[in-house]
């Protein structure tokens, strides 16, 4: 796969996934956004929780790779991307089409429904997907097959700046559709 090709793409899903939170989470309730079927199901809240949470360190880390770049070049050279079986295995285990359950790490598990500040939660969200959006702008000048950045397993394990990316986009869309679902039976419920 091609980097400037891919990453417009990323870009594009992105707008997807904001569209998406925007139009169909942002005007529900604190009481909707919090609503459960079952006490061990996932709300809306806690799905967005879960992603800022997961989220927060690659994208803190991608930002760091693209600070250090100084001056923005004016073109970007394009490369071929190939991804890692590090990055291949991370993105199959969040891939929203990966139907294997994937147990949430125990520092990525949302708090409490009730302890969540519903506005708080949807604005992090929001900052970082459009931060994260915006970091594509400026990563397509690194090397995505030569950048690593540490994985939340730790330093011992890397994965590819490129294999990251896709992986967040990923792991969003996943977490996003888990949210639809929920409204869905949200309605289901209530109608």
């Amino acid at each position: 796969m091609h980097k400037l090709e891919t990453a417009r793409q990323l870009q594009s899903r992105l707008d997807r996934i904001l569209d998406t939170v925007t139009r169909e989470f942002s005007p529900l309730s604190a009481g909707q956004l919090r609503f459960k079927l079952a006490p061990d199901r996932w709300s809306i809240l806690e799905c967005l929780q879960h992603l800022n949470l997961a989220e927060r360190f690659y994208i803190r880390n991608i930002q760091h790779k693209v600070d250090r770049l100084g001056l923005v070049q004016t073109s970007p050279t394009d490369q071929t991307f190939v991804s890692s079986w590090v990055g291949k295995a991370m993105r199959y285990m969040v891939d929203p089409q990966t139907k294997m359950k994937v147990p949430t790490p125990g520092i990525l598990r949302p708090r409490r429904v009730s302890e969540l500040d519903a506005t708080d939660v949807l604005n992090q969200f929001i900052e970082l997907q459009t931060l994260l959006r915006d970091l594509l702008n400026k990563a397509i000048y690194l090397d995505w097959n030569q950048e690593s950045l540490s994985t939340l397993f730790g330093n011992w394990l890397t994965i590819r700046l490129g294999d990251a990316i896709l992986m967040l986009v990923a792991h969003t869309e996943r977490h996003i559709n888990q949210a639809m679902r929920v409204k869905a039976e949200m309605s289901n419920f209530v109608a």
